[in-house]
């Protein structure tokens, strides 16, 4: 199993399954799972070959500012976090966030979970929300953005906008709900981080321990288009 899949077994899911997934390749992972001195490690490796033609003090600041992101993850009971750093075709650098929780929810019912998703979460009229589906069974899709007031170290108040889109998955025979998010500041490339987190909720299958079932093929998010033109 490549960094890129994941497996997890969390404590709200069923013991007698196991949901798998595939990261997108370009996010790579904080080790959120791994024990707190494996995962400074794991953090140490992943900042210097993300920064391997930066400095030493670029490489310690960035292992500082992705053991943060790990470590406050792991306090939300995150199964999996991922960070990407890309350079664009412009000369811009892209980042975002990935984060994938699993939570319990009311009923093992996919279509009634999902169902009470799109009423609970449509009751905000700041997000945009719409039911789809993915190779799994149901999904409720949200898209919002938010602003957050920041203090630099010369003091001064400042903000930092956020585009965020989470991808509800309501886990079938089991009571778990699966979280997948990812949020970014670099507005301007969000519908490129929306397609991956629609072919990533794609990918999401369940299955026994001890057997290792097909991954599902990659494909847009039915609606994914609509999230490009809300945000693009």
């Amino acid at each position: 199993m490549t960094a890129d899949q994941s497996l997890i077994a969390p404590p709200a899911l069923d013991a007698e399954l196991d949901i798998r997934w595939e990261a997108p390749v370009v996010f790579h992972s904080l080790g959120v799972q791994l024990p707190e001195d494996q995962r400074q490690a794991h953090i140490a490796e992943i900042a210097a070959e993300v920064w391997s033609g930066g400095t030493e003090f670029q490489r310690t600041t960035v292992a500082g500012w992705y053991r943060d992101i790990a470590a406050e993850a792991a306090e939300d009971g995150a199964v999996y976090t991922g960070f990407a750093l890309l350079g664009t075709g412009d000369d811009r650098v892209s980042v975002a966030t990935l984060v994938i929780l699993a939570e319990e929810s009311d009923t093992s019912d996919p279509e009634i979970a999902a169902a009470a998703l799109l009423e609970r979460l449509s009751a905000d009229p700041a997000n945009e929300v719409f039911r789809s589906d993915v190779s799994c069974g149901p999904a409720v899709v949200s898209i919002s953005g938010m602003v957050m007031d920041l203090t630099e170290q010369a003091g001064e108040p400042t903000s930092l906008e956020l585009a965020q889109a989470e991808v509800y998955i309501p886990v079938p025979q089991t009571d778990t709900l699966l979280v997948c998010r990812i949020s970014t500041p670099s507005i301007a490339d969000f519908p490129d981080y929306v397609t991956m987190l629609a072919q990533m909720a794609d990918t999401v299958v369940y299955d026994k321990p001890g057997t290792t079932p097909e991954t599902a093929a990659a494909a847009t998010l039915p609606g994914q288009s609509r999230i490009t033109e809300a945000f693009g």
